[in-house]
């Protein structure tokens, strides 16, 4: 009982061992590749797309809402948001970020 368990189990898998052979083989012909290789992040249109959602945010200080709890999120979140452009930019220019 326990053989028919074993071969039961090893075709649900995949096959056994034939199909772990193609696998490594699939794997071994794929072309290592570097970060550097693929396409360079669009930086213009990030920051671009940061500025206009720090910018909507404070808007959203002008609704309808009540209370002050809003109001230090929004400006939380776009102050932090606002922070990590700034060392982004910082980073850049230094050279220590592509």
């Amino acid at each position: 009982m326990p053989d028919c368990i074993a071969a039961t189990a090893t075709r649900a898998v995949g096959g056994g061992l034939e199909s772990r052979e193609k696998d490594l083989i699939v794997a071994a012909e794929e072309p290592v590749t570097s970060p550097d290789q693929h396409a360079p992040t669009p930086v213009k249109a990030a920051r671009i797309a940061g500025t206009v959602v720090i910018v909507m945010l404070l808007l959203m200080l002008f609704g309808n809402h009540e209370g002050n709890v809003e109001s230090i999120w929004l400006i939380g979140i776009a102050g932090l948001l606002a922070v990590i452009m700034i060392i982004d930019i910082v980073l850049r220019r230094n050279g220590l970020r592509d």
